[in-house]
């Protein structure tokens, strides 16, 4: 999930009985989506392009959201805290997210969370026209919003298996990190464009139709699988059977060894790049390289162009390796990038760098999110996924202000601090149990 803001992550899932054991073999790489049946072949083609259009209004709205919150208060506190009350109801409900989407239908489940924010959305469409849009609108919008990508993220993940056959899966979920960061580059150039021609109530009528474009698509799949819960409905306690789900989804994630390391990994990387890829790049381009905006930007073009490249590089692969290793590998390697963002001494060599690292991030988040959907159990499934998206951002706040710390001392510091931090984690991990374990895994 490194780099993955577009579960912002990005993670996916897979349909499969076994539960994670290790030696199981991950599936392997076909050359392109052959022997569908075609109720599959068309459920995921809706699954893709509903997502896709999602992912594209989103950026609408996170490009009109700033600039709507700064034309009211002119606050950059303002602005953060709006954001913050996003980030903290998704984390706060996050795990609940998880045990409902292994309770319920996971395709309803989508279709009702998208209902809820296309709501929303319509409603702050219309304050906005209307001009009667205050602080307080938005601090209970961006709580609805994170409240509902809670309840979303786990089920989408958990229900692509259900509509990609487990030999299709890694090139089905190319296909959806590759439409997905190609929405994440063109939409906020649309959205500028769109805002500066005819205002920020036209941006937030995009991503209220992009939600029910979404509605549409999940409606017209004819998939009726349904990932049943191990919990036992042994009470009449609606609040402790869903607290004893998630305590068996914790238990299960943590008892894995190979699915525990993998939380692990996810929880180290990304709280060593949160804070350096938001704080410290720009910090990079303006105080060393004295690039500016350019510099920032050329910087983020590289990462996101080797993040598609990755992306589709894993998709068309057909060799078979060893997972635990390619992993480790993998993240190894981006800890030396990272640490290498440190000591290189202009803007170009910082551009090839990126570059190459997001080749390797593109090609890990499918990687693991292919494995986390062929080997986790599928009645556990949803949780798995909770507990691995909580793990990717809910450090994210420490991550900020650790990197707004070791900047202060030197912006190189803090890129070799972190880089090498990294790495000696991985070392740790791999010499751990958990890491034996998943290095043995193929």
């Amino acid at each position: 999930m490194v780099f993955g803001r577009y579960s912002q992550p990005g993670l996916e899932s897979l349909k499969m009985t076994a539960t994670a054991k290790s030696g199981t073999s991950l599936p392997s790489y076909p050359r392109r989506f052959t022997a569908w049946k075609k109720q599959w072949e068309r459920d995921f083609r809706l699954l893709w392009l509903g997502q896709s259009v999602s992912i594209l209004g989103d950026q609408f709205y996170l490009v009109a959201l700033p600039w709507l919150v700064l034309r009211l208060t002119g606050s950059g506190l303002a602005l953060g805290t709006v954001l913050l009350t996003a980030t903290v109801t998704k984390v706060a409900f996050q795990l609940v997210g998880g045990a409902f989407s292994d309770m319920v239908s996971q395709r309803k489940m989508m279709i009702a969370s998208s209902a809820v924010r296309g709501v929303v959305c319509a409603v702050l469409t219309a304050l906005v026209l209307l001009g009667k849009t205050q602080l307080w609108h938005l601090f209970i919008i961006a709580a609805v919003f994170g409240t509902a990508d809670a309840f979303f993220m786990p089920a989408f993940k958990s229900f692509i298996p259900q509509v990609v056959k487990k030999e299709n899966l890694v090139a089905g979920n190319s296909r959806l990190h590759g439409s997905g960061l190609l929405a994440m580059f063109i939409g906020p150039s649309l959205a500028g464009v769109l805002i500066a021609g005819t205002g920020l109530g036209a941006a937030f009528t995009v991503d209220s139709l992009s939600f029910l474009f979404v509605i549409v698509c999940l409606v017209l799949m004819k998939s009726q699988a349904v990932s049943v819960s191990k919990v036992e409905p042994t009470t009449g306690n609606k609040g402790r059977q869903l607290f004893a789900s998630i305590g068996e989804g914790l238990r299960y994630t943590l008892n894995e060894p190979t699915i525990r390391a993998l939380v692990v990994i996810t929880a180290v990387t990304e709280f060593a790049f949160a804070g350096p890829f938001t704080v410290g790049l720009a910090s990079l381009a303006n105080t060393k390289f004295g690039g500016g905006a350019t510099a920032f930007g050329a910087m983020l073009s590289a990462l996101g162009g080797g993040l598609v490249v990755g992306t589709l590089i894993v998709g068309a692969a057909h060799a078979r390796f060893s997972f635990g290793r390619s992993v480790l590998s993998l993240t190894t390697s981006l800890g030396v990038g990272l640490t290498l963002l440190g000591l290189i001494p202009n803007v170009i060599w910082a551009c090839v760098v990126m570059a190459l690292m997001g080749i390797l991030a593109g090609y890990l988040q499918v990687l693991v999110g292919t494995w986390l959907q062929t080997k986790s159990d599928p009645q556990m499934r949803g949780r798995v996924m909770s507990v691995v998206l909580l793990t990717a951002y809910g450090l994210t706040p420490l991550s900020y202000l650790l990197t707004g710390v070791l900047t202060r001392i030197s912006v190189s510091f803090m890129f070799v601090v972190t880089g090498i931090s990294l790495l000696i984690a991985l070392v740790l991990c791999a010499f751990g149990s958990s890491g034996r374990a998943l290095i043995h895994n193929n």
